[in-house]
């Protein structure tokens, strides 16, 4: 998912987003190979900058690299969701630990923009999942890089993409904004106390999400969207 402000991007970018926003929402299954003719007749780039995103997506472990047979997209399951969320949780909290001291007021700014950018999604009952998902990696690369941590913000956007696939491909619900835009707002009063223990404390509850709300069936959760829509 392309970040929501971006105007125009790199031919190996367009390349990279449109090939990791087809994995993450499991459009390309795991194990399937990869038709390099195929993804460049379909997001109209070239050699060159296909295999640079290619390159960046087994970096990120959604692709597999196979000598003389080309790439694949990567395993996947139910079991791989519950360990990311796990490590993520200890990166996500650490990140959001060091923001609130590093974070800038300019970075501030960013969020509490996006924050409104949310708001108005919400109240206009946006249905996209990508929007929503946009909009929740957008906060936390945000954070991420607040930290000052390069090391820690690569690694929390190869989690990110990790576990949201592992949640569409196990047919786990997605969490949306109807239900998150509030933890946004508390993560961001937070950050602008500069409180590490509160920003860890509102960070926590964000990624603490009940086994009973990940297991609950698809179709319940899009007909709870639709009803939060109709409101």
């Amino acid at each position: 998912m392309p970040p929501i402000s971006d105007k125009k991007m790199r031919l190996s970018d367009v390349a990279y987003h449109g090939l990791r926003n087809a994995i993450i929402k499991a459009e390309l299954l795991p194990g399937s190979p990869i038709d390099e003719k195929e993804c460049m007749e379909r997001l109209e780039v070239g050699r060159t900058p296909l295999r640079e995103a290619l390159q960046r997506l087994a970096q990120e472990d959604l692709l597999l690299a196979v000598p003389q047979r080309g790439y694949f997209v990567s395993s996947t399951s139910a079991t791989d969701f519950f360990q990311l969320q796990e490590f993520r949780l200890q990166a996500e909290v650490w990140a959001a630990r060091l923001a609130a001291t590093r974070i800038s007021d300019a970075q501030l700014e960013r969020l509490a923009l996006l924050i409104e950018e949310a708001r108005a999604g919400v109240e206009a009952k946006r249905l996209e999942t990508e929007w929503h998902l946009g909009i929740d990696e957008q906060m936390h690369k945000l954070i991420a890089e607040s930290s000052g941590n390069t090391y820690l913000a690569q690694a929390l956007t190869r989690l990110y993409a990790l576990s949201v696939r592992s949640l569409y491909v196990s047919r786990i619900p997605v969490a949306l904004l109807f239900e998150d835009l509030k933890d946004m707002v508390v993560i961001h009063e937070a950050l602008t106390s500069r409180d590490p223990d509160r920003a860890e404390a509102a960070m926590r509850a964000h990624l603490s999400v009940s086994a009973t709300n990940l297991l609950r069936p698809v179709e319940s959760s899009s007909r709870q969207l639709r009803a939060e829509a109709n409101r």
